[in-house]
């Protein structure tokens, strides 16, 4: 079964993790508790208390990932994704941030 690690517990985040979670093995990732026991306690969701502005963070959070979404904040997203990328993983991102995606190619 493939592992999706998702970055972020937010409203969009938690939609992406209900969703993925009965065709996939899921991990969310957020440094808040209460979004992440949601997951948890009511789906069985693996989860992660992280800060997931420190890059070396999300490459240990990424780590066994086979695909990594990014569903953090804005102010987060371009540095995340090239974090992500820098770690060689294959990455859905739906951050919505004012850097050029295509600096990352």
């Amino acid at each position: 079964m493939k592992k999706i690690s998702i970055l972020g517990a937010g409203l969009i985040g938690k939609a992406i993790a209900i969703d993925l979670h009965n065709n996939f093995e899921v991990s969310s990732f957020d440094i808040d508790e209460k979004a992440l026991d949601y997951l948890n306690q009511t789906l069985g969701i693996k989860i992660k208390y992280i800060d997931l502005s420190d890059q070396a963070n999300i490459v240990k959070a990424i780590s066994d990932a086979d695909i990594v979404v990014n569903a953090l904040p804005g102010f987060m997203g371009f540095e995340t994704l090239k974090t992500i990328i820098n770690a060689g993983k294959n990455v859905v991102d739906i951050s919505f941030f004012p850097e050029d995606p295509f600096e990352l190619d």
